[in-house]
């Protein structure tokens, strides 16, 4: 099924399973809007989105330190436990809800910078003003998904992330089983070199049925091949041969 512009959708994103307004399909990739709850910031009793910054200078209070707050920063009270009641009861699995919340504007989309109240000051007169930040995100951060996959459920998006662990796991075993089989080679070869061939074909299916052959790892030394775990200092190694 065909996704909606701003359609509550699941996606992976830094193996875990996460949610967002769906916006389109690029040429590579989704893009996928970041949500969050609404302001509840009050600028001198303003909220903090309807908060404009103040064009005339006043005078700088009596007494005035750098210290000295020239603003009353608090929140709203009632619009912050009314989102506290609502979110206290949400499921990331409830799509449904999590769309109303979004519909309702009790989700809304992320702006791209996050703006912050500061004091300009010039000889003994400020004015308070809303800014931000020149460069509000660090190089390659952005404040979209962009995601290979997007899926109309928890558990759709789910099952494709247990998939996905599955096959980064078989592909780590398999890098693994190549440093293990390179390296039984290398101590056989050793070994053949002091002893001769004629045990080395018993000797390398000996160390291939050994259960669990990619935790381990293999040495040579004064005519005997060793055995021992690759995550332990193998104080003491296992005579294989």
């Amino acid at each position: 099924m065909e996704m909606k512009e701003n359609q509550i959708c699941y996606f992976i994103e830094n193996d875990m399973v996460i949610f967002g307004a769906y916006s389109y399909k690029s040429t590579c990739t989704h893009v996928v809007k970041r949500l969050r709850t609404p302001e509840v910031r009050l600028i001198n009793g303003i909220p903090f989105d309807e908060f404009e910054s103040e064009i005339e200078f006043k005078k700088l209070p009596k007494g005035w330190t750098y210290n000295t707050r020239l603003w009353e920063e608090s929140i709203d009270q009632w619009k912050y436990e009314k989102y506290v009641a609502e979110f206290g009861t949400v499921n990331v699995k409830d799509t449904k809800r999590i769309q109303e919340l979004f519909d309702n504007g009790l989700l809304v989309i992320a702006p791209i910078v996050d703006k912050f109240i500061e004091a300009e000051i010039d000889h003994g007169f400020y004015r308070i003003v809303k800014k931000a930040h020149g460069y509000p995100l660090g190089y390659g951060e952005h404040n979209d998904y962009y995601p290979d996959d997007v899926f109309d459920t928890y558990e759709e998006c789910e099952k494709h992330l247990k998939i996905q662990r599955e096959n980064r796991y078989k592909n780590h075993i398999y890098c693994r089983l190549l440093d293990v089989y390179e390296n039984i080679d290398w101590a056989l070869e050793k070994y053949e070199a002091d002893h001769g061939g004629r045990e080395i074909e018993i000797i390398k299916q000996k160390l291939l049925s050994i259960p669990r052959i990619w935790e381990y790892m293999f040495r040579y030394y004064k005519g005997q091949i060793f055995k021992g775990k690759r995550e332990e200092k193998n104080e003491e190694w296992e005579v294989i041969a």
